[in-house]
């Protein structure tokens, strides 16, 4: 297996720009999805530049009505005390992105439950799908989860991303995103129903996924934070490195 790193992660952006420091994604039909309107630092800032860069963020964001500050720092490398403590003077939340990676032919071995109906999403099910979202995304608030349900819902057949959705007893109650390329699948937006968790429903959607997966690696990023970080070890993946990622919301 070739060597993963967070170059291989998918980013649902539009890249408007690039240089030797950093890049820069916005997403206007989504301008309040945080991951989506972000810069990724491909080197570590010095005070005065991410100073700097946040003005300019600023300006750009609330150019398309994005009410937040968003920037992703080197993978594998630690910010400086003084920096850290700027961050968190100015009001970001500071997090930790942890990226894992896994062999097909493990997750095709968590395959238990055999009660779990797993669907590609069509114009058929799509509804289905969005009904599962939303009990993840309406914590984030109204808006929020109505702007991202909308997208999909006109975008789904259009996009790079293959959409799966869960049923126990024809009731939807688990989804994943994946994003395949010729080199990996990635594992994004996995989530099942608090009401139906720890029943084995989330190895069984990640064993189709390894079925899907052929020979290539399955990859995903955790929150550091995230006790389902700790699942993904016991199930067999293995940890591939980390990134700061802050965020101050309500610019």
């Amino acid at each position: 297996m070739s060597k993963i790193t967070f170059k291989d992660i998918y980013i649902d952006g539009n890249k408007i720009t690039e240089d030797s420091r950093k890049a820069i994604y916005l997403l206007p039909p989504q301008p309040l999805k945080y991951a989506s309107n972000t810069w990724i630092y491909k080197t570590m800032p010095t005070m005065n530049q991410w100073l700097k860069d946040i003005e300019v963020q600023k300006k750009m964001h609330l150019n398309q009505s994005s009410y937040h500050l968003s920037f992703s720092f080197p993978a594998n490398e630690k910010i400086d005390e003084v920096l850290l403590e700027k961050i968190r003077e100015l009001g970001f939340q500071i997090g930790v992105l942890e990226l894992y990676v896994i062999e097909a032919k493990a997750l095709k071995e968590l395959s238990r439950k055999r009660d779990v109906d797993i669907q590609l999403v069509s114009s058929n099910n799509i509804n289905d799908y969005l009904h599962v979202y939303d009990a993840f995304a309406r914590p984030f608030g109204d808006s929020y989860a109505n702007m991202v349900k909308q997208h999909i819902y006109s975008s789904y057949n259009l996009d790079d991303i293959e959409r799966l959705v869960a049923y126990v007893n024809h009731q939807p109650v688990g989804i994943v995103d994946i994003i395949m390329t010729d080199k990996t699948i990635e594992i994004d937006g996995f989530g099942v129903l608090e009401e139906f968790q720890h029943q084995g429903i989330g190895s069984e959607i990640q064993a189709y996924v390894g079925r899907m997966a052929n020979e290539r690696p399955v990859i995903l990023v955790a929150d550091g934070k995230d006790t389902a970080k700790d699942m993904y070890l016991r199930q067999g993946y293995v940890y591939q490195g980390f990134k700061y990622h802050i965020l101050k919301e309500n610019i």
